[in-house]
């Protein structure tokens, strides 16, 4: 058995992509998605035939993109979702727009407007997670949203903080950034599967029920070193590397010991604000492109 094998038939494999094509060949257990991933699937017309029959329809006056009303970029998004969510086994991650990481009502708002309009394109909303940076008002937000039934895919995790307010407020998933934290924090052991090593250890010696979700891999290695996380989401390029492990070639990772906990706080900000900064931007080039159809229909 290979390592792509083992990692569907224990439900830890998610896909870091939008790609329609690519989700309905492999049918993944899950999927995260934010603007630059959505971006992309847009960038290498992976809709097109979806999106013209979309546009025929939705050709009418309406926002472009708004944080409280329903706009044109809310439908879109929910369509995709709808195209994409018949060929996983379980849940989506719906991202919201990187302006509103740090305030707390309009994640309410937000959050509560996707759900709805899942339940008005009749999405199970269950399948639904909102992924919402780990921003002070976004954690808190997650707590309030767990508190009325909307569960949470907290991302741009980097800190200890981050994560022990996200266990005590019982979020459903989190996502610790192991790329990004070993590329800004150099030691002799990869810093960010140490990082992940470490909260996994912290969140079991304290029974939370929080699932940790390893992204952002720069090297297979790191991939092969957190197996044992709730769930890893791999980006595209690493499917074809990861069918060629066997699991034979693996060590046992021994997680029980207790390791003492990083604390990155003072890179977390700034690495949590470049994630914001990137997801705005693309987010930013999407509403473009989706004016620019508009104005030429």
């Amino acid at each position: 058995m290979n390592l792509l094998n083992y990692l569907y038939i224990n439900k830890k494999i998610s896909i870091d992509s939008a790609d329609l094509n690519l989700i309905k060949k492999y049918k993944f257990n899950s999927i995260t998605s934010n603007p630059t991933l959505i971006l992309k699937s847009f960038l290498n017309k992976t809709y097109n035939l979806l999106l013209n029959l979309f546009f025929y329809k939705n050709n009418k006056k309406i926002l472009l993109d708004s944080d409280i009303q329903i706009s044109l970029y809310d439908k879109i998004l929910i369509f995709i979702v709808g195209n994409l969510i018949p060929f996983i086994n379980d849940k989506i991650s719906i991202e919201i727009p990187a302006r509103i990481s740090f305030n707390y009502n309009l994640i309410i708002i937000y959050s509560k407007k996707i759900i709805f309009l899942c339940n008005k394109y009749g999405i199970n909303i269950k399948k639904i997670l909102i992924k919402i940076p780990g921003t002070d008002s976004g954690i808190k937000a997650a707590k309030k949203l767990k508190e009325i039934g909307i569960e949470t895919n907290i991302t741009l995790i980097f800190d200890i903080n981050q994560v022990k307010k996200c266990l005590d407020y019982g979020v459903y998933i989190i996502s610790p950034f192991v790329g990004r934290i070993s590329d800004s924090i150099f030691c002799k052991y990869d810093s960010g599967v140490n990082f992940v090593k470490n909260i996994f250890i912290y969140k079991n010696n304290n029974n939370y029920k929080t699932k940790i979700m390893a992204a952002s891999f720069r090297n297979i290695n790191q991939i092969l070193n957190l197996t044992f996380c709730d769930c890893l989401t791999i980006s595209p390029i690493y499917f074809s590397k990861l069918l060629k492990f066997n699991l034979k070639l693996l060590f046992t990772n021994n997680i029980k010991k207790s390791i003492k906990i990083n604390f990155l706080n003072k890179h977390s900000s700034k690495l949590i604000i470049n994630g914001i900064n990137i997801f705005d931007k693309d987010h930013k080039k999407f509403i473009n492109i989706i004016s620019t159809i508009i104005n030429n229909l």
